[in-house]
């Protein structure tokens, strides 16, 4: 009986324990998406940038003794990702399907898409994605441009960017563009 007891309360205990670290993994990456590699072109243009939780905090601390607000910023981020690949026509196929695969997962998965470009006679194709998270704070941001140079460009950053500490940095160095910046989106019916 006591055996049985015990057995009970540790798959309990680990079942508990799962579930929490699942949850809190679900919850801390909220905003990651994984587009996988991309396919570098023949010419070899390959250009790749991952900055981890741990990069980040260390470059917040760096910051803080420049501009605590900018530091503030940079500690809400929690990843970075950014790639650039370029095309010809032995990738092109492959990585705009994969790129379009990414929009569609988006779009899907409940992402506000904020900007579309599609320009006429082969031009850029841009779509940016925003994962919100309220009314004020963005949990995760994706960038995607298909660009009439032969690029493809797949940015993701991944964290808690409030618009309200965006807007005070603005206003504090006088960036105009985001000077004043409010995000309030409401809710799709």
């Amino acid at each position: 009986m006591k055996n049985s007891l015990r057995s009970l309360l540790a798959a309990a205990t680990v079942s508990l324990a799962l579930t929490a670290t699942a949850a809190f993994a679900a919850d801390e990456d909220a905003g990651f998406v994984d587009i996988g590699q991309l396919l570098p072109s023949a010419k070899g243009q390959f250009v790749e940038v991952n900055l981890s939780p741990a990069l980040l905090k260390f470059a917040a601390r760096i910051a803080k003794h420049q501009d605590e607000d900018a530091a503030d910023i940079v500690g809400d981020i929690q990843r970075i990702r950014v790639n650039v690949v370029g095309l010809d026509d032995a990738n092109r196929a492959a990585n705009v399907e994969k790129i379009e695969a990414v929009r569609a997962k988006l779009e899907k998965a409940g992402w506000h898409r904020m900007v579309t470009v599609r320009e006429a006679n082969k031009g850029d194709d841009v779509a940016i994605f925003a994962k919100l998270k309220g009314e004020d704070v963005i949990e995760g941001l994706v960038v995607t441009v298909i660009d009439h140079k032969g690029e493809a460009v797949f940015v993701n950053v991944v964290g808690s960017i409030n618009a309200d500490k965006i807007g005070a940095l603005a206003e504090k160095y006088d960036i105009e563009p985001l000077r004043g910046m409010k995000l309030k989106v409401k809710a799709k019916a």
